[in-house]
């Protein structure tokens, strides 16, 4: 067979080493036989800089079923109204919320008979997910495509889930059959579909699914030693691995090109317009990852413009200029998420934590926000994810805001407490609000009919918190429009008597800004004596309010957090710090 490769896939991440030859499959994740020290946070914490939350622990085995693997990830795909699906070895999460809290599709053991799902467990394993898309937003029906590989026949498949709403189902018949491991799965439209066997530098293609699986095996065959991953923006489909494949009429015909990186790459993306790209790669001995960015399509890439101490395993492009990268080592608890502002010329971390990342994903929430979704696992298999909440608004539809994004109230057994919640439309189409849903000890005074919002007006409905019982309540808050599209705050209830908070002193409070002067985004640093209402607000040189930071109670000690000031001219700004009767401001100046 020539010469071998040392090559670990689990998920369709494929490492190369130095050698750059070859092995006849992937090998599955094996589980070090010695655990190292990690930390998994506490659900719906955040991270110390405020802009990721840790939503779940995924869990897969039990006791009673100690040969399956866990909830490795291996792919993230996002459909309409905040439905997302993490795709593990075996198994498949749903969260219909945006990523803040996720259903095991196929829990083991299962509380009911699930036949359909059950045909995924070992000798069968996951390989990737991926969305089959359509254009209309108020869709409440999905079509997703699974890969997956048989350890056992040395074969894989196209699996198709369908369902809607919190209803979805794997079909037990395969969509598509090859003779060859599928490790990897894109549909560029509604109609078309790509399936790549990674280790064999085959594409199979079917160009009418709507129609029927009438798929073709490709003429092409790549050549090279491997291919990791393969995605698309409108016409244009690339496969990477030990070089990189392009199509330019969606995977009709191939060109084929050396890797951006000598060593391989692991994973591509592109902004929705094309116009930026980022790959990344990296080895685990010794561990070492990096990311490259394009600016024409893959026709020339920079060097690597971001090296790190753990492989990178996956990239994702929010738009021209955000976006983010992800890997990490799982036998030694290190994980990293970096972020970029620039189009990937610039980086910088953005989270740490003792799992490693294996998969970005986006899924968008209303028209002003997106939830960014990033997947990985600990060392003894369970999986993780985090939920990163941008603003980030839709120019094409209806934008709603909530105001504030958290509620906290303190009620006695028998008595209540309320805050109102201001929802506001930013865009420029008129929008139905049509439900405020709460559950729990809370309750809302909306709305016994829909309620039209014109471009630029505001509605206030009043939350109540009526506790029967001693306790401390937290609740999400759904504003749902009349196209499904929704939003959500969080509502805390705790059963005493509201706290008066201490006064403050001048010396309570610290804020330093960094770069100063800056030209995309700041980093605010700001350190407090002692718990309470906190807000830090960035105004202009009008005195006007261009961005509030934070609005909420803080603990005690050191915080962090980011302005993305890309959206704001050139100038002169303030960034004001106040908590209690304590002020500190901090001048700005942006240069771009």
């Amino acid at each position: 067979m020539g010469k071998q490769l040392a090559v670990l896939l689990w998920l369709g991440c494929i490492v190369l080493c130095a050698t750059l030859a070859r092995a006849a499959h992937p090998q599955l994740p094996v589980r070090p036989a010695i655990l190292p020290d990690f930390r998994i946070p506490a659900e719906n914490s955040r991270s110390l800089d405020e802009s990721w939350t840790y939503s779940a622990t995924l869990e897969d085995a039990s006791p009673l079923h100690p040969q399956l693997l866990g909830a490795v990830p291996v792919g993230v795909a996002a459909t309409h109204q905040g439905r997302v699906f993490i795709a593990t070895l075996h198994t498949i999460f749903r969260s219909t919320n945006g990523g803040r809290t996720w259903a095991n599709l196929d829990p083991q053991p299962p509380p009911t008979f699930s036949p359909s799902f059950n045909a995924l467990r070992s000798p069968n394993f996951i390989s990737d997910i991926t969305n089959r898309p359509v254009r209309r937003k108020d869709a409440i029906y999905d079509t997703l495509y699974v890969g997956a590989f048989s350890t056992e026949d040395d074969d894989g498949a196209i699996r198709l889930i369908r369902g809607f709403g919190s209803q979805h189902v794997v079909w037990t018949d395969s969509f598509f059959h090859a003779d060859r491991w599928l490790t990897s799965v894109v549909a560029p439209d509604s109609n078309e579909c790509l399936a790549l066997a990674g280790f064999d530098e085959r594409i199979f293609r079917n160009v009418n699914t709507s129609g029927g699986p009438n798929w073709d095996t490709l003429e092409y065959e790549f050549d090279g030693n491997w291919a990791s991953e393969i995605t698309s923006v409108g016409e244009f489909v690339t496969a990477v691995g030990s070089h990189r494949w392009v199509s330019h009429d969606r995977g009709a015909t191939w060109e084929s090109r050396p890797p951006a990186d000598p060593l391989g790459d692991r994973d591509i993306d592109f902004s929705p317009s094309g116009a930026r790209g980022i790959i990344s790669g990296g080895v685990d001995s010794p561990p070492l990852g990096w990311v490259r960015f394009t600016t024409n399509q893959g026709e020339t890439w920079s060097e690597r413009v971001l090296s790190t101490n753990v492989p990178l395993s996956s990239v994702l492009m929010v738009n021209d200029t955000l976006g983010f990268a992800a890997g990490g080592v799982a036998a030694t608890a290190a994980g990293e998420i970096w972020r970029t502002t620039d189009g990937g010329e610039s980086w910088s971390l953005d989270l740490s934590a003792d799992a490693e990342f294996t998969e970005l994903g986006l899924s968008r929430e209303s028209g002003a926000y997106v939830n960014v979704i990033a997947a990985g696992y600990y060392a003894d298999f369970r999986g993780a994810v985090w939920r990163t909440h941008i603003f980030m608004p839709d120019t094409t539809g209806a934008i709603l805001v909530a105001e504030p994004d958290t509620l906290r109230m303190f009620a006695g057994i028998g008595a209540n407490d309320s805050e109102p919640l201001t929802i506001r439309n930013l865009g420029t189409v008129n929008v139905l609000v049509s439900d405020v849903t709460s559950t729990g000890p809370f309750f809302n005074d909306c709305c016994a009919f829909e309620v039209l919002l014109e471009p630029g007006e505001q509605m206030t409905v009043t939350v109540t918190f009526a506790p029967t019982i001693d306790g401390v309540f937290t609740t999400p808050l759904r504003v749902t429009n009349s196209a499904g599209e929704f939003l959500e705050v969080v509502a805390l209830g705790q059963t005493g008597v509201r706290a008066e908070e201490p006064p403050f002193v001048p010396g309570d409070v610290a804020l330093l800004v960094f770069p100063n002067p800056g030209n995309a985004e700041f980093r605010l640093n700001y350190s407090l004596e002692r718990a309470g209402a906190t807000r830090l607000k960035v105004f202009d040189t009008q005195g006007r309010a261009v961005a509030t930071l934070v609005d909420d109670h803080r603990a005690a000690g050191e915080h962090v957090v980011n302005w993305d000031a890309g959206r704001q001219p050139s100038g002169v700004y303030f960034a004001e710090l106040r908590a209690g009767n304590a002020r500190q401001v901090q001048k700005l100046v942006l240069m771009k």
